[in-house]
Order: structure tokens, then sequence, then C-alpha cells
């Protein structure tokens, strides 16, 4: 499905019209091709969308005017995903769903069974990275992209000002999830940490307790890195989101 939601970096007050350059521009004219006088949907980092008019299409630039009033970004969860680095593949895998699921920040965590070499650190991949979380954003009709921060390693993560629930998914038990989502209160803000292909070490899990992460559980089967990260997300966004 071909989204008709485009990204400008910012939509001043009082603005009129705006010029949709670059990818968007390549998106809206040659892959969506929308035509003069179509309406779609534009939105910027402030959480802001607008409804918008095509008036003109070139192929460098288009024009767009904007047709009512904008739509302020609800207030919903504050998500953050610490994903340990995995597979390049996998790793795509998890920012553009993690994105559609509601995530609001994603963190590249560099941990001690994560991918080795530079890969491992991100690489050269956060682009990329932002790239595919801006796209999946459009896709979902997010009224804002996804943050995704350059890699950091556990230490770093966990010396962040996290608010709200802190939790981590572990194979050496922990509270079932269904549990801590079941509790009558619900968090405005939560984060998670997802390890890597090897699992957490000891020490890890140790430091982890320390910093105030609550170990959780999905159930007996060991999942892939990315599979527990996305269905975790999904049961948090579905029985946390207002």
């Amino acid at each position: 499905m071909t989204s008709k939601q485009f990204f400008v970096e910012r939509i001043g007050a009082g603005v009129a019209s705006v010029w949709l350059e670059g990818p968007e521009n390549h998106h809206l004219a040659r892959v969506a091709r929308i035509r003069a006088g179509d309406e779609v949907w534009l939105f910027d980092k402030s959480g802001r969308r607008f409804r918008a008019e095509v008036e003109e299409v070139g192929r460098d630039r288009s024009r767009l005017r904007l047709v009512g009033p904008a739509e302020e970004a609800t207030t919903g969860l504050v998500l953050v995903l610490g994903m340990a680095v995995i597979k390049p593949a996998n790793m795509d895998l998890v920012i553009r769903k993690a994105t559609e699921l509601g995530a609001t920040t994603l963190v590249p965590v560099v941990t001690a069974r994560s991918l080795p070499g530079p890969s491992g650190a991100g690489g050269g991949k956060v682009e990329r990275w932002r790239k595919i979380a801006l796209e999946a954003a459009k896709q979902s009709r997010r009224t804002a992209p996804a943050e995704v921060e350059t890699p950091a390693a556990l230490a770093a993560f966990l010396a962040r000002d996290a608010a709200g629930r802190r939790l981590y998914l572990s194979e050496n038990g922990g509270t079932p999830l269904r549990v801590i989502l079941a509790e009558p209160e619900r968090p405005g803000a939560a984060a998670l940490l997802v390890g890597p292909e090897g699992g957490w070490t000891e020490e890890e899990e140790r430091t982890l307790a320390a910093a105030g992460y609550e170990a959780v559980s999905l159930g007996r089967t060991v999942l892939r890195a990315e599979t527990a990260a996305l269905a975790a997300l999904a049961l948090i966004a579905h029985f946390w989101s207002p």
C-alpha cells in the first residue's frame, strides 16, 4: 500500500503552502503518482498533521497548499525501545515494525553479545535506520516519526533518564509480561530492553536489575531477538496505549 502522507521538516505558523523536495517529492511524483488537484497529508517533526492540496507537481519539487488547520499530535504512550544490535536485516525489521507499533524512540544498544565489528556498533547504518523509521511512520500514518538514536553502550542507555515503567526481556525467568500488562494502572511512559541473539550475560542481568529494570518473560518458548522485541511491543502498545 502506497502512503499518501509526506514528511516536511517543519511547517511554520501561518504558512499557506509548502514545497516538497528531495526523496519526498520523488515519492509523491514517481512512486505514489500524485497529480495536481489530489489531496494528501503532510506531517512534520512537531507531530502536527495537515491536509493539503497538490497545486503543482514538478520533477525536482512540488507545491502543496494547506487546506485545513493543523491536527495536533495526540498524547500517547512514550515508549522507548532499547534493542541490542543484531544482524542487519533483522535490525532493519525491528526498526520498521517498532515504528509501526508506536515506539517513540529507538536506541540500538551495544551489549556483550551484540554483533561484533563495525556493523555491531551501528557502522553507517544510523541514517538508513532513520529513513526506515520515517517510511514506516508515513505508511502507518503516525503524526510524528520515531526518533532513532545513535548506538549506545548498555551502561550509557541505563544512565539515561527513563521515565515510567522499565522492563527487560529475560530468558531466565521474570514476571510474565501478561501479568504486568493486566495491572489496573497504565503508565504514561515505558522503556523496554531486548537482548541480542545470545541473550544477556549474568553480569548484564545484575546490572539491569540494579538500574531498576524488571525482568519479564514472554513464556517458555525461546524466541529470536527480533520476534521477542516485536511481540512484546505489540502487547505493550495494545494494553498501555490510550
